[in-house]
């Protein structure tokens, strides 16, 4: 019996090392993982690969563990558009696939559509070790596939100008204005005492 692979990986070592990266097993890290392999079967590996994924949720995890594209380094893009959705593509040809869920298919697998679909669902969510099987066996009507090309600019992850903010002296993005965002009344956060 061979054992299950997803972009080249060991399953059980996929699974590992999602529950490390991410916290717990995720479904979505899965269906995530599929896509990508899916999209990786049509545009290798390289360095010139970059990954852009239209929701916040699960997908970037899954392209993170699996390939060397991560936010950090700039070659994976993250759309807050709330579709379980991807491209991939090389930033030197512009030319990639995007794969996603295909809605109808979803509705053809119960337990896919329990996950997929909770506000529908009577009971408790389908588990991990239920779900992994089934998304495997319904991979090839699961996952939509089409050639595309990147027409947008490539925001790859090129140098920034920095500086230093005349009002709280800490380095930030030129590209922000004169002062950081911070400053511009922009902050996430509130300081407390001195630093």
């Amino acid at each position: 019996m061979t054992r299950k692979t997803i972009c080249g990986m060991d399953f059980e070592q996929f699974v590992y090392d999602m529950e490390d990266f991410h916290g717990a097993r995720a479904p979505g890290i899965i269906v995530g993982a599929l896509m990508l392999d899916t999209a990786l079967e049509m545009v290798p590996e390289s360095p010139d690969l970059v990954v852009a994924v239209e929701t916040v949720t699960c997908l970037p995890d899954a392209v993170q563990v699996l390939t060397a594209c991560t936010i950090g380094n700039g070659r994976l893009k993250v759309y807050d558009w709330g579709k379980f959705a991807l491209c991939a593509y090389n930033r030197e040809t512009m030319q990639g696939v995007r794969t996603w869920v295909a809605a109808d298919a979803v509705a053809r697998w119960p337990l896919i559509n329990d996950w997929f679909n909770p506000a529908q669902r009577k009971g408790d969510s389908p588990t991990f070790d239920d779900l992994v099987p089934v998304f495997f066996q319904a991979r090839s009507e699961l996952i939509a596939v089409r050639e595309v090309r990147i027409v947008g600019e490539d925001h790859g992850f090129k140098k920034k100008k920095t500086g230093i903010c005349e009002k709280c002296g800490e380095s930030y993005n030129l590209r922000c204005g004169p002062i950081c965002s911070a400053c511009q009344g922009l902050a996430y956060y509130e300081a407390q005492g001195s630093a």
